[in-house]
């Protein structure tokens, strides 16, 4: 038997066609209070994007078949309604501190149950909604938001499995390997270039999913120099970061402070770089914080040119460039560290890119690291990476429990809505690096930790 699932405005608004992803032998209920609600909506700008296209769809439909007391037969072979409730109980009535519109929803669910409706369940991820319901006689259950899901359901870039040891010597032998050999993986939905960390009785490897197959790591085996990974998920990175630009330009890295997300990214540009190294394939390295991208009245106070203006916002680059430095010439003193790393901004090697300043730009041929994107908002994330031309890798990096902007979260931000959005696609590698090996000092591994 089919189940009736009854939506409120966040569960409808939690991907794009939410109606289509509750199986296709049951039934979608929309209250009809909650698609007037969509008609106004105003939330962020990503969401309003989500109801207009979720209008759009019911607009298309004939309104005597939402309204039937089947519903709309939709392409995936479930049922899609729109009722209305009838009057709100005195039960409900007295509930205080919520509002009509939850009452209503409340009420529809009563009436569907009074009807003979099949197992109906209210999904909504307010825990007093849920608590509520449950005191009202409805079954509820939470849902996950694609769109801004919460720390736990963002996607890692990478998945651990158990195997034999036959099975990980096969896939360096063969060059490949089959999902279906993969212990206890057979329903999980596999991403093009997800990850995956193989672990056997004896020892450890890594391979990563392409076209349906797993394939070993092709990039990752000669890192820059001085250069080396801590881990299996700094492995990973160094895979994305040197896969070349036309099989990577788009490198999403997630990790808290001292996983060596820039470090990294800084070390394959400079490796990389046109007149600077021996293996040339970038012209310049752009490097941007969104400390000054939450508006342009903020840099446009400030005294001095571009550099002068955004330079003491990136004092993590100086940083990265003077250790990177300092491992090929460890004789120099930190002088001559920041004297070497100067001349990379003067000689127009690196170049500091303020966001806000990007509309209208084409970047070729270029490294572009975009530092703390979990500051930036997600309605700018695309103004980013529409920027790049043939030959560019844009590298996202940040970390989304460290954020500094007052109008953003752990879930709704830039680097989560790029990560959710752009998982599986070919273009786009990603990885989380894990916190439990930092190029830091042992205080900030306690303080990551504790604080």
């Amino acid at each position: 038997m089919g189940k009736t699932f009854v939506l409120r405005t966040e569960a409808t608004l939690a991907s794009a066609f939410s109606t289509l992803r509750f199986g296709d032998d049951n039934t979608i209920v929309i209250p009809m209070a909650i698609l007037q609600n969509l008609y106004r909506y105003k939330g962020v700008l990503e969401k309003q994007r989500l109801a207009a296209q979720f209008i759009e769809y019911i607009d298309s439909i004939p309104p005597k078949e939402l309204l039937s007391r089947r519903g709309y037969k939709q392409k995936n072979g479930s049922y899609l309604r729109i009722v209305d409730n009838g009057e709100i109980n005195e039960e409900i009535n007295s509930l205080s501190n919520f509002s009509l519109l939850d009452k209503r929803v409340y009420q529809v669910c009563l009436d569907l149950k009074k009807l003979g409706a099949p197992n109906v369940i209210l999904i909504s991820k307010n825990p007093s909604i849920r608590l509520v319901a449950d005191k009202l006689g409805i079954e509820a259950e939470m849902f996950k938001d694609e769109i801004f899901p919460s720390p736990k359901d963002q996607y890692k870039g990478f998945l651990e499995v158990s195997t034999s040891r036959t099975v990980l010597d096969k896939l360096y032998a063969n060059g490949e390997i089959s999902v279906r050999e993969i212990y206890q993986h057979e329903f999980h939905e596999w991403r093009e270039n997800e990850f995956v960390k193989i672990s056997t009785e004896s020892n450890q490897g890594i391979g990563r999913y392409s076209a349906g197959k797993i394939v070993p790591l092709k990039y990752s085996r000669k890192l820059p120099n001085g250069c080396k990974a801590l881990n299996a998920e700094q492995t990973m990175l160094w895979e994305c970061l040197l896969a070349p630009p036309e099989i990577a330009p788009l490198v999403v890295v997630k990790g808290a402070a001292g996983t060596g997300k820039t470090y990294c990214s800084i070390a394959m540009a400079l490796e990389k770089l046109r007149n600077y190294s021996t293996d040339e394939v970038y012209d310049q390295i752009f490097v941007a914080s969104p400390t000054v991208t939450v508006s342009n009245e903020e840099i446009g106070f400030l005294p001095g040119n571009i550099d002068e203006k955004v330079g003491p916002y990136l004092g993590g680059i100086m940083d990265n460039l003077k250790q990177i430095f300092k491992r090929k010439s460890p004789e120099e003193d930190n002088a001559a560290l920041k004297d070497r790393a100067m001349e990379l901004f003067q000689r127009g090697f690196i170049e500091i890119q303020p966001i806000g300043f990007l509309r209208g730009r084409t970047i070729p041929k270029t490294v572009f690291i975009i530092d703390e994107t979990q500051n930036i908002r997600p309605c700018d994330i695309k103004d980013i990476v529409t920027r790049a031309a043939e030959g560019s890798k844009f590298i996202f990096l940040g970390d989304p429990t460290q954020i500094n902007n007052p109008e953003l979260n752990s879930r709704y931000n830039g680097l989560v809505y790029l990560s959710e959005k752009m998982k599986g696609n070919a273009l786009c590698w990603q990885v989380t690096l894990s916190s439990e090996k930092s190029i830091r000092g042992a205080l900030a591994q306690v303080a990551l930790d504790i604080l």
